[in-house]
């Protein structure tokens, strides 16, 4: 495919194409949808800077809640037979509810991706734009409905799949919570649907903070818990959770214009065709993701009891920065991507790119550092309590540091396939996703021999790194030429040798710092001295990272100064 570039009309040509396309007697409901917002152009949206601040700062507090509800899981049962079964069984509903449905999952991403383009705020939608999201709702929920009454009726022959190696109390235990847990694959495609309509019209908050509900529920219960169980209350919360975060945005949703409106099903086929095609490789990719967990999963249940609980918290731990950096610019700079896209607008689609992918490497890189340096000390200090032992530090802090590698490509891989998805090519990302299994296996037979628990997220920082390489090679070749990956690769490898002099200093200051982390120092000494040795270790970071005169650093420079200035 040549590039986009060399087909981009001059604004003559623009006007006329459009004028035509008005004119036309038969001209589909999305064209007559697109010539309603010509017709009405839209406000400017907000500042890309502001909305990922604000963004960052709701999704903390989202964040946050949830730290604080997985302390509490593992604080009420540790790392054992329960968790182990729980977090297998709630894999499934998860998968509905986060991966399909959630913030840049597949519902959200197609969403943003083709209504966004047909509806820009602060227009309502029309009539037709109406009747066809009402289509595609009903649709959806049709389908989630089906996959729910499966999930329950196959609970068990679905853990026996995923846990075949697994000791038959842990399979009867996990499928027993899976059937518990089954009303929650319903609302995953809703959830995805509602979170892209309001994406559309520079909403964040609601999408940003609703997961928070599922951990709201899910703390109270265990809270208000008189008897130790086998996690059956805390199967029962995940779904009352889940409830409550669907049911959060239907206000806001209803606010902004959209209606549920009985379809005229005949002509919108067409559309729905359109979205059908869109949408069933962008759930394929999710579920290959989903797939390469399962694998992990069945490796894991050779290994130790408690190996599976400390795979996902560890994934839990790096998805705290991670989650909120990923959020907080991904969600504003996704529908830049696909207004570019439209407008032909190549030189912001660039610079939103660099932008994007650039200030989260600044960011990630040192938390990168502190996790390598310091993961086993702030892991011990947080959850060694209760049933967690000394032990499940361990399993724990093994698992993060390899899984923290990912960190890097991980943002560049996410970064990259919304720009596929602004294409409106979904296929790509999932051609790459489907070969990423056999690698992933591979991979897992591996490492798994050499590092254990470790193995497995070693295996997916990998993969991660090979999916980032692949994508932007295709991108390079299919779609646009000039997005300059050159660029990013050298921005890259300055930010990476500022992050190694900073891990070199402190390793190399190691035996100044560490007995004032270790077990036999005081309390207050380790929660003091981690803090500390985290804060030292971004500013040092911060500093290098600034010498170097890359673009986005200084502009995330200038952004802090004049938040300093106003407070």
């Amino acid at each position: 495919m040549s590039d986009p570039q060399e087909n981009q009309l001059s604004p003559e040509e623009s006007s006329v194409k459009s004028a035509r396309s008005i004119e036309s007697d038969e001209s589909t409901v999305l064209k007559e949808a697109q010539n309603k917002v010509e017709e009405k152009p839209s406000s400017k949206p907000p500042s890309l800077w502001k909305s990922a601040m604000f963004i960052a700062g709701v999704t903390m507090i989202a964040k946050a809640l949830g730290f604080f509800r997985d302390w509490q899981i593992f604080h009420v049962y540790g790392a054992s037979l329960a968790t182990d079964a729980y977090f297998a069984a709630v894999q499934l509903p998860w998968y509905s509810v986060i991966l399909l449905g959630g913030l840049g999952g597949p519902f959200h991403s197609m969403v943003v991706a083709l209504f966004g383009k047909w509806v820009t705020a602060p227009n309502a939608p029309s009539k037709q734009v109406n009747q066809l999201a009402s289509a595609f709702t009903i649709l959806v929920g049709v389908l989630f409905v089906g996959l729910s009454v499966l999930t329950y009726g196959f609970a068990e022959p679905i853990m026996r799949l995923f846990l075949s190696d697994s000791k038959p109390e842990l399979l009867a235990l996990a499928a027993q919570q899976l059937k518990i847990l089954a009303p929650m694959v319903f609302f995953g495609g809703w959830l995805g649907i509602f979170y892209g309509f309001l994406n559309i019209y520079h909403h964040f908050l609601w999408p940003s903070l609703s997961p928070a509900a599922m951990s709201v529920v899910i703390i109270i219960a265990l809270a208000l818990q008189k008897a130790p169980d086998q996690g059956q209350i805390l199967a029962w919360a995940t779904v009352g959770g889940a409830l409550a975060q669907l049911l959060i945005q239907l206000p806001a949703v209803w606010g902004f214009g959209w209606r549920p409106a009985l379809p005229d099903w005949k002509p919108l086929l067409p559309e729905l065709k359109q979205l059908g095609e869109m949408i069933i490789p962008l759930v394929i990719g999710t579920t290959i993701g989903q797939v390469m967990v399962y694998v992990d999963m069945a490796f894991v249940s050779q290994l130790e009891e408690g190996g599976w609980a400390a795979v996902i918290l560890s994934n839990r731990l790096m998805q705290l920065p991670i989650g909120v950096l990923q959020t907080a610019m991904l969600v504003p700079i996704f529908p830049r991507f696909s207004r570019a896209v439209a407008d032909k607008n190549w030189d912001g689609l660039r610079q939103d790119i660099h932008t994007g992918v650039i200030t989260l490497w600044v960011i990630s890189i040192p938390v990168l550092v502190a996790i390598v340096l310091l993961g086993e000390p702030i892991i011990r200090l947080v959850f060694e309590h209760g049933e967690f032992s000394r032990h499940d530090t361990a399993m724990v802090t093994l698992a993060l540091v390899f899984q923290a590698l990912q960190m890097v490509p991980y943002f560049a891989r996410d970064t990259l396939t919304r720009v596929f998805y602004a294409f409106e090519d979904a296929k790509t990302p999932m051609l790459i996703g489907l070969l990423a299994i056999g690698i992933k296996y591979g991979l897992n037979m591996l490492l798994v021999k050499q590092f254990g628990l470790g193995g497995i997220t070693l295996s997916t920082a990998l993969i991660t790194a090979i999916n980032m390489t692949l994508l932007g090679s295709i991108l390079y070749a299919k779609h646009f030429k000039n997005y300059g990956p050159m660029l990013l690769l050298k921005r890259l490898g300055l930010l990476l040798s500022a992050g190694a002099g900073v891990f070199v200093i402190f390793y190399v200051m190691r035996p100044f710092w560490l007995p004032y982390t270790l077990p036999n120092a005081f309390l207050w000494q380790q929660w003091v001295s981690v803090m500390a040795l985290g804060v030292s270790i971004l500013a040092l970071y911060w500093l290098m990272a600034s010498v170097l005169r890359i673009p986005e650093m200084k502009a995330l420079n200038g952004r802090l100064m004049s938040v300093l200035n106003r407070g």
